[in-house]
């Protein structure tokens, strides 16, 4: 289904003020400035998370704002203009959890794709670490409205929501950290 001028935010061109109309492309329809030639795309929001395993358990944090406030999630956000994902990724766990990693101790563990009924669509870099590999004492920070660690069990028994991953992504991260951690011992 192609993006119509209709659900725009926007009636205007965002890069030289003209209005908008709307022009066929092998997507769909797309709003686009006849002034400028200027094509709108509504493309997905970049995202990037980090999470800590510290032997059998992994560091997650509560949501406190937003839509998924009170659901429970990898410690993530928006990508920054010029920023790469690993880099991301380390700010956000800083910023909401108070621990600290260098952006190259961090394994990629998968990616996620969101999408909301308002149309708007998200995709997330999910990386992780181990705990030794980190600095720092967990406090919720940021827009985090708790942080700690689940065990294997906790996320088992009762698993958290976890935006754009997934449970049995998380504990093949724990594992594979887990691998990782006793290999280099």
């Amino acid at each position: 289904m192609g993006w119509t001028i209709e659900r725009a935010d926007v009636s205007y061109c965002p890069k030289c003020g003209s209005w908008l109309t709307s022009r066929q492309t092998t997507d769909g329809p797309r709003p686009y400035c006849s002034d400028c030639a200027l094509t709108l795309y509504r493309n997905p929001i970049p995202l990037a998370r980090a999470t800590v395993i510290d032997g059998d358990s992994v560091l997650l944090i509560e949501m406190g704002e937003g839509r998924d406030a009170g659901e429970w999630a990898l410690p993530g956000g928006h990508i920054d203009a010029g920023e790469s994902p690993r880099v991301a990724a380390a700010r956000e766990l800083t910023e909401e959890t108070g621990v600290s990693v260098s952006p190259a101790d961090l394994t990629l563990i998968g990616d996620g794709f969101l999408e909301f009924s308002d149309g708007e669509s998200m995709v997330s870099f999910n990386y992780a670490t181990s705990r030794a590999h980190t600095s720092g004492t967990v406090v919720a920070g940021d827009d985090a409205a708790a942080a700690r660690y689940w065990t294997r069990e906790e996320l088992l028994a009762s698993p958290p929501l976890l935006r754009a991953s997934s449970v049995s992504q998380v504990l093949e991260a724990m594992d594979e950290i887990g691998r990782s951690r006793d290999s280099s011992q």
